[in-house]
């Protein structure tokens, strides 16, 4: 996996920014990716899972998905000299492991914690995060508190440590009604509306984050 501590504006502004959503136990249920080019601003929520394919018709921005699909980030990455940023090591991990692009893809996609600490040490270096006991598998790096350092607003609702829950939720309705998702109840609905609301802050918050971490560091 690429090493990087430092973000350019142009890296960060033309940036193709993934992220997961799933269970720990499980495969990724979704990716998340969202990048800018001249038509505005792309969001794309790959849905991997079969068991939720129902759900993803229901939403504009999810496709059916298999693994294989996710070489279109790749293909845009190489073709249009985009660097693609996650945060922590998970997405490359998990690309690695379940993608038939996964060596590609463990060799290019960036690890944006490493850019996020340095600036955090260089301009906010009385602020120190610590685990959270009450929610250790986070761990103390958590992009929302990078976040709410740039002033970035996400709905309390929408936070960390939900979507787990929301997934599995869904998957066992759906389950229980044979994928019919229009016979979900609006509890249901309104758990696979957050899971993905969520996904999209933490792909388009991560892309904020790194481009004012890119204009604070050249000034």
């Amino acid at each position: 996996m690429p090493t990087k501590t430092s973000v350019d504006i142009e890296e960060a502004r033309r940036g193709i920014y993934i992220d997961f959503e799933g269970t720990a136990v499980d495969p990724p249920s979704f990716l998340g990716a969202t990048w800018v080019d001249d038509d505005g601003q792309h969001f794309v929520q790959y849905v991997l899972e079969e068991a939720l394919w129902p759900a993803a018709l229901a939403k504009e921005k999810c496709r059916e998905s298999k693994w294989e699909d996710l070489k279109e980030i790749k293909e845009l990455s190489e073709r249009e000299k985009r660097l693609i940023f996650a945060w922590s090591t998970h997405e490359a991990v998990d690309l690695e492991k379940y993608s038939p692009n996964g060596e590609w893809f463990s060799n290019n996609v960036i690890n944006a914690i490493p850019i996020a600490k340095k600036w955090r040490k260089e301009f906010y270096p009385s602020i120190v995060f610590k685990k959270n006991p009450k929610q250790p598998m986070l761990g103390k790096n958590r992009l929302d508190r990078y976040l709410r350092l740039i002033k970035y607003d996400i709905p309390s609702i929408l936070g960390p440590g939900n979507s787990a829950q929301r997934i599995r939720y869904v998957r066992k309705m759906l389950d229980k009604k044979e994928g019919n998702y229009s016979k979900l109840t609006p509890t249901a609905k309104g758990k696979w509306t957050k899971a993905l609301n969520h996904n999209w802050h933490d792909c388009n918050g991560m892309r904020e984050l790194l481009i004012q971490i890119a204009q604070m560091s050249t000034r």
